[in-house]
């Protein structure tokens, strides 16, 4: 085990020649990690062989950016030659991470924790990326976002799976059988009336499962909150708009 400090990490870099481009996100992402103290040992290894970095240059440049020290694993004197077989694998992805854990349909289930997080810190709006190690947080945050995956069924033609399960979620904390009756009258259009804001919503899903140019889903989400928040309140309603563009472009809807 080695320890790797900011000035460290900056003399290692200068080696860096010849490696792949840098994605500054995943830099972002890394620093975050070691400036909440999340980060650790894993396993991974930073190679040099002497003359050239090999493998490490963004957690290196994490550890620069971030300030921070760290331990981690270093090995020395590897061939040059060997660049090439370096980080061909798939990485492991969050949902990977779940069912590692024992979780089930983690997929939608990482997928539906990461919406509902942007949801309440007020990010639907913004990127937002999430390491492995903050969306098992965010499943300690959200439990409940378990039980709205077995409320939903697969839908993506209508909503995105994400979306309805985090949708349901938020919706239940408010009222739990009129979340999962919303949910229920979405996806089977049954019974509904012209003026319902489930079936105004509905419609208006239908007209986008056809079209080429597909809505984003977060202003489908935007479209479902709204739609929720006029049930609520007992509303007629004939259309549905989430104004993003222009000179006065509206705040994300709250649910009520």
């Amino acid at each position: 085990m080695t320890k790797i400090t900011p000035a460290d990490a900056q003399r290692m870099l200068q080696l860096n020649t010849g490696n792949r481009p840098v994605n500054k996100s995943h830099v972002a992402v890394l620093a975050r990690e070691m400036k909440l103290g999340q980060w650790k040992v894993n396993g991974d290894t930073i190679c040099m062989n002497g003359t050239r970095l090999i493998d490490g240059q963004h957690r290196l440049m994490a550890v620069v950016e971030s300030g921070c020290t760290i331990q981690t694993l270093l090995v020395e004197g590897v061939d040059s030659d060997v660049f090439h077989t370096k980080d061909v694998g798939r990485r492991r992805s969050a949902g990977d991470t779940l069912a590692i854990l024992g979780e089930v349909q983690t997929r939608k289930l990482a997928s539906a924790l990461i919406v509902v997080d942007r949801y309440m810190t007020g990010r639907m709006m913004q990127r937002a990326r999430y390491t492995n190690t903050e969306v098992v947080d965010l499943l300690a945050k959200y439990p409940g976002v378990r039980e709205s995956i077995g409320k939903t069924r697969e839908t993506k033609r209508l909503v995105p799976n994400s979306v309805l399960t985090a949708c349901h979620y938020l919706f239940a904390q408010k009222d739990a059988d009129a979340a999962s009756q919303f949910v229920v009258d979405l996806i089977g259009g049954h019974n509904l009336t012209e003026g319902d804001p489930v079936y105004v919503l509905r419609e208006r899903l239908m007209k986008n499962a056809l079209a080429k140019a597909k809505l984003q889903s977060c202003y489908i989400m935007a479209l479902m909150v709204k739609a929720w928040n006029h049930r609520r309140d007992d509303n007629t309603i004939r259309n549905l708009r989430f104004r993003q563009d222009g000179s006065n472009p509206e705040t994300f809807p709250v649910v009520k």
